[in-house]
């Protein structure tokens, strides 16, 4: 190999790295910019996030003293801040919403939306709805959000179940 080949391909290797690490950076100032959004919001009902994941533009948090769950989702210039007090829940779930078509009888269909839903013990008051993923305004393809909705639905309702140990 001639002294140029390696050069241009040393340059080459150097810019993917420069990009790469850009890219990263960047990320990582927009999840910590979420974050502080999230700790945040719970401040103002004097709460403090102790556990919280985050993920395509959203974060959900929860307050393990006060047992109440936070989250905040942006889509399309659009900011959903949503807030749950555990101790008027009844239960939680995971709403999985296919896509029509293809064969009813197989688990193959596209997911085309994620929910985590709380039902609250007063049966006045209507199911509270936050939304994990939504292939229309999501990427094109699920990234773990199956199995952090699965996460937190489990968050929520253990700690459901302790505090109604406590009653």
């Amino acid at each position: 190999m001639d002294v140029g080949t390696i050069l241009v391909g040393l340059i080459f290797l150097l810019f993917c790295v420069v990009i790469f690490v850009i890219l990263s950076r960047s990320n990582r100032k927009k999840e910590k910019k979420l974050l502080q959004s999230l700790k945040g919001f719970a401040e103002q009902s004097n709460c403090k996030i102790m556990q919280h994941d985050i993920w395509n533009n959203s974060v959900i948090g929860i307050d393990h003293t006060a047992n109440v769950v936070f989250a905040i989702r942006n889509t399309n210039n659009n900011s959903v801040c949503f807030q749950i007090n555990l101790s008027e829940i009844q239960k939680c779930s995971v709403i999985n919403t296919r896509k029509p078509g293809g064969n009813k009888e197989s688990n193959f269909r596209e997911i085309e939306k994620l929910e985590l839903s709380f039902t609250y013990s007063d049966k006045n008051k209507p199911v509270t709805v936050f939304d994990f993923y939504n292939a229309g305004y999501d990427t094109s393809s699920l990234n773990g959000e199956l199995q952090l909705i699965e996460r937190w639905c489990k968050i929520a309702n253990d700690k459901f179940t302790l505090l109604s140990l406590k009653k």
